[in-house]
């Protein structure tokens, strides 16, 4: 079965979400259609990551002590694994009703399908790309040097749907060198300009602002990824349905990574006592670092450059140390995100 990118990528024209909003606030048919064409350039090119596991997990464990659900601040390693990665996942009616109300008030859920794009641009070529966005690095925590912002783009659709729904909202963040959250999350509905928003009701973009926390799942895959007792698997799709699928749609399905997290399942219930302190105190107990030897005489007195201590259970080096040249590859140019 197609998986929701494969949807995304074959339909011809995305319907573009308007949350019960007025037409006029939105732009103009022909710049959302000049958006979403060069979104689909970047999807084309993207790491693609089913998390439905990473999901379920993350709903069970969802809440923090004051009951709101975990977001990116709870969450020990946000660096981005990947330039660009999609996270996919279905949203199962449970989780659904965790996040909106439409079960109390008997009326159909929405949507089942939820798509994550996370691009990340190093934060000394963001200000030249994204100069209207300037205000955003201002705001980041002044302890931690920024080191990346994160484009995040929420797709949100139903397997039902004729008309397949392009994105809905744009996340930003921006990263510190630790690897974590150093601003709030920027949430900004997709196809609305600023200047447009004094025009929207407070109380309608809370709601609207809901949306965003679908990110959540994606926040917790990642950290997962940079601990060494996680691993990946490729999967392939079947070749007969590949091969039906580029036959109606001029393109093969898409491969895609599924994460193995059994194994730090079983670290967060015994180590980290997850059932007592909930998922981000027990995730901290797994946090890695960065260490800089750009400056220095390098690493063991010859290796110059920064380097990423993985996640390790006990904090501690007795089990050893796995070190990675963490150099985040980008493409050589900006314009796959100008039109952010």
């Amino acid at each position: 079965m197609p998986r929701f990118i494969d949807r995304l990528l074959a339909a011809k024209r995305w319907k573009t979400e308007s949350f019960d909003l007025p037409a006029t606030l939105f732009e103009s048919a022909a710049r959302l259609q000049a958006r979403d064409a060069l979104i689909r350039q970047d999807l084309h090119s993207v790491t693609v990551l089913a998390i439905d596991n990473v999901a379920q997990y993350y709903f069970q464990h969802h809440t923090c002590r004051d009951g709101r659900m975990d977001g990116p601040e709870q969450f020990p390693q946000l660096a981005p694994p990947f330039p660009s990665a999609f996270y996919e996942y279905t949203l199962e009616p449970s989780m659904y009703d965790v996040m909106f109300t439409e079960a109390e008030r008997a009326l159909p859920r929405a949507i089942n399908q939820v798509g994550i794009l996370v691009q990340s641009v190093d934060t000394g070529r963001f200000g030249d790309l994204f100069a209207n966005w300037g205000e955003v690095l201002q705001e980041h925590r002044s302890d931690v040097p920024a080191k990346w912002v994160l484009f995040i783009t929420v797709f949100a659709g139903h397997k039902d749907d004729r008309e397949v729904r392009g994105p809905c909202t744009l996340l930003l963040l921006v990263v510190g060198e630790d690897g974590q959250a150093t601003s709030r999350l920027r949430c900004r509905i997709w196809g609305i300009e600023d200047e447009q928003y004094d025009l929207i009701p407070e109380e309608r973009l809370v709601a609207i602002g809901s949306m965003g926390s679908l990110a959540f799942p994606a926040f917790l895959a990642t950290s997962f990824l940079h601990c060494r007792n996680v691993t990946t698997e490729e999967n392939l799709p079947p070749a007969k349905l590949s091969k039906a699928h580029r036959r109606r749609h001029g393109q093969p399905l898409v491969r895609f990574k599924t994460l193995s997290i059994e194994p730090m399942k079983q670290v967060l219930r015994k180590l980290g006592r997850i059932e007592n302190h909930g998922l981000s105190q027990a995730l901290h107990l797994c946090r890695g670092h960065f260490k800089d030897y750009r400056n220095s005489s390098g690493l063991f007195g010859k290796h110059k450059g920064l380097f990423w201590w993985d996640m390790h259970a006990r904090g501690a080096l007795d089990q050893g140390a796995v070190v990675k040249d963490y150099a985040i590859k980008l493409p050589e140019s900006g314009d796959s995100l100008e039109h952010r």
